[in-house]
């Protein structure tokens, strides 16, 4: 896992939502707070004009979050707007008490099942009388108080804190594979349904969760839950983070892993300041890397290899309960979800569940039935759920409805443009942007490489043509 200093800036212009918007991620505690933390630092071109502002690290949407902050005001900011931020943090934190909380839950596991209301819209435990006109969530089981992401209605605000929760066999296939993996410690990062499995489990496996959804509150004690914004590393009350610090300490830097399920609306850049200061805290304890589960899409994949070399993408289609296409049934995706797990444990080590996956001796890995293996490429190379055919002219596989244009030099979908793609990302070798590592002018090779495909391909073809035996 390559090591990213606290200062060291590493920008992308290239975002899910906003073409054109860098993200510069620096040293974070320099930077001026909103209620949910540390801002991020943008970068913007409007006109061929920059500005470079300081925005809410959370939500993507002003209504939400009203944080804004041009760079060259931040030595002139008015004791006004100060109070003003201060004032929205009090009201974000205002009646949370982590320790009280755990005292009324524990009062409240003492009662009958048909005693035990939870109001929705005050987000607590309460008698129904006293909230006649609110949403709420009566004769809560034994069961529900230890998986209250069954209960709660998910958060569904895209541009904020959306949530999509895994399926019970997603769940279940994550942690045994945990516990095949001899895994004692789990850091579950955005993965409620992990930790509530964990926590039921009858096993020597211990976890804490550190989750942006603060109704976690009530119904996880201070040392199982930790209030945490994952796009700034922000721990929303100290003591949390010292929770978390001894949680860390506790392990002996042994035997731990980190699961994450960040929003796939959230820029990735942040996420990776974040992940890399956890595993450099681990590596202080245990002087080698923590292992990571990163579930993201599939097509994300060249954003994670950049944070790593090492992580590598699993065939196993993780499901989620509450979101119409991320699933393998007959209403989702025709596919199956396009979502994965992205890990740096070898794979060689990850069994997948029979009969939909299938283990190939070749790559030493299990692999979804309807990865073929290519003897050419010497790997099994579909990654999106379709079975990839190669292409000597490319020499590579790709997906089985692309043909090669002549003109692009490359295989691309039938109803294409051949006018030039304007590409915003990052380079993968030079880590500059506006284009890709295949047009890397420090790869002047590249080139020369297609044009010997063609003539390989073209010599090959001849030679077939002239062994050809004439019937």
């Amino acid at each position: 896992m390559k090591k990213h200093s606290q200062k060291r800036k590493l920008t992308n212009t290239r975002s899910s939502n906003n073409l054109g918007v860098s993200v510069i991620i620096e040293d974070l505690n320099s930077h001026p707070k909103c209620p949910h933390g540390p801002t991020l630092l943008f970068s913007k071109e409007i006109k061929k004009i920059k500005r470079t502002f300081f925005g809410c690290s959370a939500c993507r949407d002003r209504k939400l979050c009203q944080f804004f902050l041009l760079k060259y005001d931040k030595i002139n900011i008015s004791k006004s707007k100060l109070q003003a931020w201060e004032n929205e943090r009090i009201k974000l934190l205002k009646g949370i008490n982590h320790r009280k909380s755990y005292i009324l839950l524990n009062k409240i596991k003492a009662l009958d099942s048909n005693q035990r209301t939870f109001c929705i819209t005050c987000s607590e435990f309460t008698l129904p009388q006293e909230h006649k006109d609110h949403a709420l969530i009566n004769g809560i089981t034994d069961y529900q108080l230890q998986h209250p992401s069954e209960i709660l209605p998910p958060l569904e605000n895209a541009k904020k804190e959306a949530q999509y929760l895994f399926s019970k066999d997603s769940v279940e296939f994550i942690v045994n594979t945990f516990l095949k993996l001899n895994y004692k410690h789990v850091i579950c990062v955005g993965t409620p349904r992990i930790h509530e499995h964990i926590q039921t489990l009858n096993s020597n496996l211990s976890s804490i969760l550190l989750d942006f959804d603060k109704r976690f509150h009530n119904f996880f004690g201070p040392l199982e839950y930790c209030w945490f914004n994952m796009f700034n590393n922000y721990f929303f009350f100290e003591e949390a983070s010292k929770v978390f610090q001894d949680y860390l300490k506790g392990t002996g830097g042994k035997d731990t892993v980190l699961v994450t399920d960040p929003p796939f609306g959230g820029r990735s850049e942040p996420l990776i300041y974040t992940f890399s200061h956890i595993s450099n805290q681990y590596k202080r304890l245990a002087h080698n890397e923590l292992p990571i589960f990163w579930i993201f899409p599939y097509f994300m994949e060249p954003q994670i290899v950049n944070f790593s070399q090492n992580f590598q993408m699993l065939d196993y289609k993780v499901q989620y309960d509450n979101h119409p296409l991320f699933h393998n049934g007959i209403t989702g995706r025709k596919q199956g979800s396009p979502v994965r797990i992205f890990t740096n444990v070898s794979l060689s080590q990850i069994a997948l569940p029979e009969p939909e996956y299938k283990y190939c001796r070749k790559c030493n890995r299990w692999v979804a039935q309807e990865n073929k293996h290519c003897n050419t490429c010497e790997r099994c190379p579909s990654k999106n759920g379709q079975t990839y055919k190669h292409c000597n002219l490319c020499g590579k596989c790709v997906k089985p409805n692309w043909k090669h244009c002549s003109t692009c030099c490359k295989c691309v979908q039938t109803t294409h443009s051949c006018e030039k793609i304007v590409f915003n990302g990052m380079c993968l070798f030079c880590k500059e942007t506006g284009h890709k590592k295949v047009d890397c002018p420090n790869l002047q090779e590249s080139k020369l490489i297609i044009e010997k495909r063609k003539r390989n391909y073209n010599d090959s073809a001849k030679k077939k043509r002239k062994n050809k035996p004439v019937v």
